[in-house]
C-alpha cells in the first residue's frame, strides 16, 4: 500500500464525505508505517489507525487493519459509514436480510453502512486485510450481546 494512494483516498474520501462545504487539505504526510494503529478491544486482532478527524467526535478516516480470515462478531455502529478496500478479499454482510451476503469485495471496492442496523465482516483473503472507513457523524461500534 503505497503512500500516495492514502493521500489519493483521503483527498477522494474528503470530497465524498463534505460535498456542500468549503473543504482545502492541510499538507499533511503519514507514512504508511507511522499510522498510530491501536487496539479496539482486547480480545479482537483488529487493529484502527486514524488518518484524519477522530471518529468517536465528527468527521474521520480510519483505517482498519486485521489478519486474513478473520471475522467480527455482529455488531453495529452509531453513525452511517462508508468502506473502501485498500489492500485484499473483504465480505460485508447483513445477517438478518442476507443483503450482501457471498460478494466479495476486492482493493478498490466499496460499501455504504447505515447506523444501528447489526451486520457482518470478515477478511476472505489470507493476507491481512486492510480497509478506509468514513464517517461523518459521531461513531462507535456496539457489539451485539452474547
Amino acid at each position: 500500500m503505497s503512500v500516495s494512494f492514502l493521500k489519493l483516498v483521503a483527498a477522494v474520501a474528503a470530497v465524498i464525505i463534505l460535498p456542500s462545504q468549503t473543504y482545502a487539505l492541510e499538507n499533511t504526510y503519514l507514512p504508511v508505517e507511522k499510522v498510530p494503529y491501536y487496539e479496539e478491544m482486547p480480545d479482537q486482532p483488529h487493529r484502527l489507525g486514524p488518518l484524519w478527524g477522530k471518529r468517536d467526535v465528527g468527521p474521520a478516516g480510519t483505517l482498519l487493519k486485521v489478519p486474513g480470515g478473520w471475522q467480527a462478531p455482529i455488531h453495529a455502529h452509531t453513525a452511517d459509514y462508508q468502506g473502501i478496500v485498500i489492500e485484499g478479499t473483504w465480505s460485508h454482510w447483513v445477517p438478518e436480510t442476507g443483503e450482501g451476503r457471498n460478494i466479495e469485495l476486492q482493493s478498490g471496492s466499496y460499501w455504504t453502512q447505515k447506523a444501528d442496523q447489526m451486520h457482518a465482516d470478515a477478511c476472505m483473503s489470507e493476507k491481512q486485510c486492510v480497509i478506509l472507513l468514513i464517517n461523518t457523524e459521531p461513531y462507535s461500534t456496539l457489539f451485539k450481546s452474547r
